[in-house]
């Protein structure tokens, strides 16, 4: 018996963005039509057709290099083509298809490009050792379990904007013409351990309610994580990216840990809030300013043994609200600012052999608890003029000026070990207890009109 073409035909609507051919917005079946039926069995709801002989027509469709490998706006069970080489240049589109249960595209080869765009899933999708040498394309795709992209070989670019799922594992994957995972939904973890994205990774305006995983991952270009909502935390340690690290609006409810973190083309991290600890320890920055201006931190802050090679360490406007910021070995090759900065009385401020080449900059700052500053070398000037601080411990060598006008020191202030080649000003400076200048040494002038100091018992 001779059977006619299927009468699906799939109307691609404007939030499809494109159709079939790029002509028209019409998608007419080419698959033959299934005995009894005007649809192909790809067309065809689920519940007439068996899952085994579905499979078995896909698998011979899609391995025939004179049949078309289009499914558009099918019905699966699942999709299972685990294995399958594709004939060369074939394009699989899938593009509005529904999967009950799940597609299966472990170690699988394709010469040409994969659509999922628009497809949705049930149960996972599985793409483990996927190997694809054209453009993959997975826009809106919904998965309802995982979506497992464990050590894919993927060699153009990759885009899942829009996309959903219960959780995505691409450890050991590569991306080498990037990826884009932008506004997405996913409702627990994303690991990307050991993956290596070869062109730009975008994750902007995505919302986690887990843990995003980049711990020992390679990005050869520009990482955006820019607005995105993470609930359990980020791991970044040992992470390597070369073209920049985009961080602002960004709400991290976990800890960040960025230990051994190198980042090329600079950190921005304006307007970004962690509510956990934040571990930058061993941080390298290099070719770009490390920039969290109006950051709030509601954890502790450790940026201890970070090199900051740019322009600038920045924490302008900065928010810090329990535990300490610690700066112990830091070493930044420009400017350090912390002007307007607001530290809580729970969150002391230390600075321990760190060296600043640039200046320092704390004008407007307060320090409702500690600033403890020891063997501090900076190359140029220090700004601390009215400044807040609770106890101060000021260790600091200073090449340039040291500006210290309006300052107001609640508690005990040492300058021990301080010294100033530059001038020194203190004018109206305030200082609530005697403060001890033992082994201070100015080398220029001093300005210190209408300092005040109210010695402890003093009325």
């Amino acid at each position: 018996m001779e059977h006619g073409r299927c009468a699906y035909e799939h109307v691609f609507d404007a939030a499809d963005e494109t159709g079939a051919d790029e002509s028209s917005s019409v998608w007419r079946c080419p698959h033959p039509a299934s005995d009894g039926s005007a649809r192909c069995l790809f067309h065809r709801p689920v519940e007439e057709t068996r899952p085994a002989a579905v499979t078995e027509a896909l698998r011979e469709a899609v391995t025939d290099d004179g049949r078309p490998s289009a499914f558009v706006g099918a019905t699966f069970e699942r999709i299972g083509l685990a294995g399958v080489t594709l004939p060369p240049d074939a394009r699989l589109d899938f593009r509005g298809a529904m999967v009950k249960s799940d597609i299966d595209l472990r170690d699988a080869t394709l010469d040409g490009a994969l659509r999922l765009d628009r497809v949705s899933v049930g149960g996972a999708v599985c793409m483990q050792r996927f190997d694809a040498t054209g453009a993959v394309s997975c826009r809106h795709l919904q998965v309802g379990d995982r979506w497992v992209l464990c050590e894919a070989e993927l060699s153009e670019r990759f885009d899942a904007t829009g996309f959903g799922a219960g959780s995505v594992v691409a450890t050991e994957a590569r991306f080498e013409g990037g990826a884009t995972f932008r506004k997405g939904v996913v409702d627990d973890d994303v690991s990307l351990a050991k993956s290596r994205f070869g062109g730009p990774a975008w994750f902007s305006h995505t919302r986690l309610g887990g843990r995003l995983d980049l711990g020992n991952a390679a990005f050869d270009h520009r990482l955006s994580l820019a607005h995105c909502r993470i609930r359990a935390g980020v791991v970044a340690a040992s992470a390597t990216v070369e073209g920049g690290l985009s961080l602002e609006h960004v709400v991290v409810d976990g800890e960040l840990n960025a230990t051994r973190l190198t980042v090329g083309g600079g950190i921005d991290a304006t307007t970004a809030a962690f509510g956990g600890r934040v571990d930058c320890a061993g941080l390298t920055a290099r070719d770009g300013p490390v920039d969290f201006t109006h950051s709030a931190f509601d954890g502790p802050v450790y940026f201890d043994n970070a090199t900051v090679e740019g322009r600038a360490l920045r924490f302008r406007n900065a928010r810090f609200g329990s535990g300490p910021a610690s700066f112990v070995r830091a070493a930044v090759d420009g400017e350090f600012d912390l002007s307007d900065a607001v530290c809580s009385a729970d969150s002391p401020v230390r600075l321990v052999e760190t060296t600043v080449d640039g200046s320092v900059i704390c004008d407007h700052a307060r320090f409702g608890d500690e600033l403890f500053c020891s063997g501090v070398r900076v190359g140029r000037d220090v700004d601390f003029s009215d400044c807040t601080v609770g106890t101060l411990t000021f260790g600091v060598e200073i090449e340039g000026r040291l500006d210290f006008a309006y300052t107001h020191v609640t508690d005990a202030a040492a300058f021990g070990d301080t010294v100033v080649h530059g001038p020194a000003r203190f004018t109206s400076a305030r200082f609530d207890a005697d403060p001890s200048l033992t082994e201070a040494a100015l080398g220029d002038t001093v300005a210190a009109y209408d300092i005040s100091v109210e010695p402890a018992g003093g009325s």
